[in-house]
């Protein structure tokens, strides 16, 4: 028997069921995963998943062969997913700008965290203009108790929005949530005045709050001069030129990596307040979003250390990954 996923073209609104039903269809008829194993991969009950697939053949999605809408990426994702060894790929499409693409993004994202977050769901949010800009298109109302810890010391300054407990009261706020602040910066001018920030107990309580998080939403960063970290302050070109000369590609939530994911020490480390890299391995779904081309080696980066299993990309950016070795 030859089994195919057939996409039909509708409104909006249920174009995000329809992929999702197709999704399951894909993996259980296609690729030949169990119910549970798919349960699992998507953080949802083996009873929904056998429900999907009912409802996918009454639907008419599984059918006699694959006819997928000129703007559905589900081919590409597929790609990236068994390529990296994640559990989701999101790409949207190229549009006219990046305020347009976020948007796109926010869509999607709202439909991801509607399905694996849970009443007093725990959210990690790292810093970042992208992460800024997605706040605004969060919106998600059927979920109770959720709480949004930091997972970093403050970037930039509270009334620009880009702070990170400006980010984490804006996504609370959009969920209806509880958002904690964190007083204290993210870099340090020296480790010693790290160590005594650390012992603080508002610092304390909020990184011990990591082992709770079980979805955390971060940005991921390059060292090119049109970084948003440069614009911080909090470091300086040269304090750039000494990470590259140390093989780092970028930052995710300051986590400074090489082109393999792996941790890279540094000097500039034993100055910033976060959660270290094992504690953010540790967290079920780690949220990665980041496009465009400065992007692209750490992106890799980010996903060949496995630091994130579900990546927001745009289509460009998602067929340079698809290339690249």
């Amino acid at each position: 028997m030859c089994i195919i996923i057939k996409y039909i073209k509708i409104k909006m609104t249920d174009l995000e069921r329809k992929r999702f039903l197709a999704k399951i269809a894909r993996l259980y008829y296609l690729e030949g995963l169990t119910q549970q194993t798919i349960a699992n991969k998507l953080n949802i009950s083996r009873t929904k998943v056998s429900r999907c697939l009912t409802r996918a053949k009454k639907e008419k999605i599984v059918e006699i062969k694959i006819n997928y809408p000129p703007e559905d990426f589900s081919s590409m994702e597929y790609q990236i997913e068994n390529k990296y060894g994640i559990n989701e790929c999101i790409i949207v499409d190229d549009l006219e700008n990046d305020e347009a693409i976020i948007r796109s993004m926010g869509d999607r994202l709202n439909n991801i965290l509607e399905r694996i977050l849970e009443d007093g769901s725990y959210i990690g949010i790292g810093w970042g203009h992208s992460l800024r800009e997605l706040s605004k298109y969060i919106n998600i109302l059927d979920k109770n108790n959720i709480r949004v810890v930091p997972m970093i010391g403050g970037l930039g300054k509270t009334g620009t929005g880009v702070h990170t407990n400006s980010v984490a009261k804006s996504i609370a706020d959009r969920v209806r949530g509880i958002s904690y602040m964190i007083h204290s910066p993210a870099v340090m001018d020296s480790r010693e005045v790290k160590e005594i920030i650390e012992k603080d107990s508002n610092v304390k309580e909020i990184m011990d709050m990591s082992g709770k998080i079980d979805t955390a939403l971060i940005g991921i960063s390059d060292l090119g001069h049109d970084s948003t970290l440069i614009k911080t302050g909090s470091f300086t070109p040269e304090d750039f030129e000494y990470l590259k000369g140390l093989g780092v590609v970028g930052d995710v939530n300051l986590i400074f990596i090489d082109s393999e994911g792996k941790h890279v020490p540094n000097r500039i480390d034993e100055r910033i307040v976060r959660i270290p890299l094992e504690k953010l391995k540790q967290i079920k779904n780690v949220i990665g979003v980041a496009f465009g081309k400065r992007k692209l080696v750490i992106i890799l980066a980010a996903l060949r250390g496995r630091i994130i299993n579900i990546l927001f990309t745009d289509k460009e950016t998602a067929k340079d990954i698809i290339k690249a070795e």
